[in-house]
């Protein structure tokens, strides 16, 4: 063996430990969920909701991943009655902007206890947004949930399924388009 091949065996040694180490950092800094920590948050929010008497008129979930989590919350509190209300996070100034997309289409509100649910938190923008536009129209009132909350959040929900330390791929986000777009 020359020297040439002894120096390119090394070097592929170390860039192999170098790709590992950096994979190890990647997983490190983002917690992974899956369908079964999903399951287990959703009991933990449907018990408090139920040790506390509450069951919403309605349930409104914001953006795609409220969609999914709202959807399981209405079916697990007895088909409650379910909207979906869609964001879009404006990132073309400094401070981050959610905008509701076809706001004409929220069913009437007004006198009803709403929960508004989103899956996962990070800003808060999404849900501020959509509990002030929902306060607005007249609700009796407003509860939220979250199924995922980040640290770093601007709102607090009122029922929280896990906090977690690290900004999370909720595996409802399949796709590096829908993993990125968002966050």
């Amino acid at each position: 063996m020359t020297i040439v091949n002894i120096l390119i065996a090394v070097l592929s040694v170390i860039a192999s430990l170098i790709a590992v180490w950096q994979f190890s950092i990647y997983l490190k800094d983002r917690d992974r969920i899956t369908w079964r920590v999903v399951e287990k948050s959703m009991r933990t929010v449907i018990t408090t909701m139920h040790r506390a008497n509450y069951r919403p008129d309605m349930i409104i979930g914001v953006g795609r991943g409220g969609a999914i989590v709202a959807g399981m919350l209405a079916g697990n509190l007895g088909h409650v009655p379910l909207f979906v209300v869609d964001t879009e996070l404006d990132r073309t100034t400094r401070a981050v902007r959610a905008n509701i997309r076809f706001p004409n289409l929220l069913p009437d509100v007004s006198g009803k206890s709403v929960a508004i649910v989103v899956g996962e938190l990070y800003s808060g923008e999404d849900l501020k947004t959509v509990v002030n536009f929902v306060e607005s129209r007249g609700p009796a009132e407003i509860t939220t949930m979250s199924l995922f909350s980040h640290p770093a959040t601007s709102i607090t929900p009122d029922y929280l399924g896990k906090q977690t330390k690290h900004p999370l791929d909720a595996p409802w986000r399949m796709t590096d388009i829908y993993r990125t777009r968002r966050l």
